[in-house]
């Protein structure tokens, strides 16, 4: 793959004041050489030049060469700072490409940063994650996982697991020397230590998948209680239809919403009640089957009105919030004292429903104050099938069955390890990977 030298745009397709054109590849420098005047590069430094091909002119553009291994990629790299014209992107492009580059594949220049070294595989994921991170919270998860701090961390675990299976093999191998093996209280500490330190790790799965995917909060409640409003007040824009008609909401309305850098996939329902109308009894049961694949529930009541028990029946096991809506219009004394005064209508209590929305997405995650580092769902699964393989080993030091399965589960773990970081070959998981990339990266 890396004899091809490869080209792509690697800004956003459309009419913008500039864009960018990178090629990768040893004829990376050859094949600019041919669209103009003799140069003499010096490497990481910016010339400016007119572009011909075929006796056209294709654009006067700024070039920069990066030379192998100080590039992106780690191979001789140009880039091309040409104006933003598709019609000049193209031109450029195709005389390129006749010229003997092919067009990369999404994530190719990535791929080829991970195969020369450049960056580890976790880095190339936090740089996906960083590309696409829609709040700041997950902007600053991708940036510690971009400059390799799940990398460090593992790596720190890894060569403990290293040390200890090296003991223990070691006691196996001169077993017939008469050599005791150290496998005593002290050596299951250890191992006990090494999944003390994958499992936090783990504890931080749930919330990377919230920064990547947003959680799924619904808004649920009896028609006229103001769920339209409070979708609208935490959106801070005018999504959804207010209107005093009960009913106005048949069909449920999804926005992508920001809560304290948690992205919440927040989504406003029918009311739910009793009803002859066939698409209101649609619009409820469909609300009621989004229910059980909800991450939170905000139940929505009134606060002035008197609070009995209501007909909506909230899946136990989804965590939820009673939010008292209408506050401005007083507050009754029959409400639970736990649930939440608001008013969409001012905004009063906003704050504080939205410290509560975080507390609930983050309670039992074992999230850490000033934590940012999270992983993600294949360093979950991997790391998973670690703890599993100490479990083993744990198990077997404790009813001492056998060092040579504690051997094999320390080997089995430490392999898994090995694959979060990237330093097995796994064809699968680097085409996953790759391949969600744009075309350009």
């Amino acid at each position: 793959m890396n004899s091809d030298t490869i080209i792509a745009l690697s800004t956003p397709p459309g009419v913008a004041a500039l864009a960018i054109i990178r090629l990768s590849g040893t004829q990376s420098r050859a094949i600019i050489d041919q669209l103009l005047s003799p140069v003499a590069w010096v490497p990481a430094t910016a010339v400016y030049r007119t572009l011909k091909y075929r006796d056209e002119i294709l654009d006067d553009a700024v070039l920069t060469f990066w030379q192998s291994p100080n590039s992106y990629t780690g191979e001789d790299t140009v880039e091309i700072s040409c104006h933003g014209n598709p019609h000049i992107v193209e031109k450029i492009l195709r005389a390129c490409l006749e010229l003997g580059a092919r067009t990369a594949r999404p994530g190719e220049f990535t791929q080829r940063a991970y195969l020369n070294n450049k960056l580890s595989l976790t880095q190339a994921e936090g740089l996906l994650d960083l590309l696409y991170a829609p709040t700041e919270r997950a902007l600053a998860s991708a940036r510690a996982m971009k400059e390799g701090k799940l990398g460090h961390a593992l790596e720190a675990v890894r060569a403990e697991l290293i040390d200890l299976l090296s003991h223990l093999e070691a006691s196996l191998d001169f077993a017939e020397e008469g050599i005791e093996p150290h496998v005593g209280p002290e050596f299951t500490a250890r191992v006990e230590q090494v999944r003390a330190q994958i499992e936090k790790l783990l504890r931080t799965a749930p919330l990377g998948r919230i920064l990547q995917e947003g959680a799924l909060t619904i808004i649920v409640g009896e028609p006229n209680v103001g769920k339209s409003s409070l979708l609208n007040a935490l959106l801070r824009e005018d999504r959804a239809i207010v209107a005093p008609t009960p009913g106005t909401t048949r069909d449920w309305i999804e926005a992508p919403c920001n809560v304290r850098g948690l992205p919440l996939r927040l989504v406003d329902t029918a009311g739910q009640r009793d009803s002859t109308d066939p698409v209101e009894i649609e619009g409820n049961r469909r609300a009621r089957a989004l229910l059980p694949k909800a991450q939170l529930l905000l139940h929505v009541v009134e606060a002035h009105q008197l609070f009995v028990s209501t007909k909506i029946e909230l899946p136990e096991n989804i965590p939820s919030l009673l939010i008292a809506n209408k506050s401005d219009l007083g507050r009754h004394t029959s409400l639970p004292v736990n649930a939440i005064s608001l008013s969409a209508k001012t905004g009063e209590g906003l704050a504080d429903l939205e410290t509560r929305i975080e507390e609930a997405l983050l309670a039992d995650m074992g999230h850490e104050s000033g934590t940012v580092l999270t992983i993600n769902a294949r360093q979950n699964s991997t790391l998973q099938r670690a703890t599993q393989s100490l479990d083993q080993a744990l198990e077997a030091l404790r009813n001492t069955t056998g060092l040579e399965i504690v051997s094999i589960e320390l080997r089995d773990a430490l392999h898994d390890l090995a694959e979060v970081i990237g330093e097995t070959d796994n064809e699968d998981i680097l085409t996953r990977l790759f391949q969600n990339f744009c075309i350009g990266k």
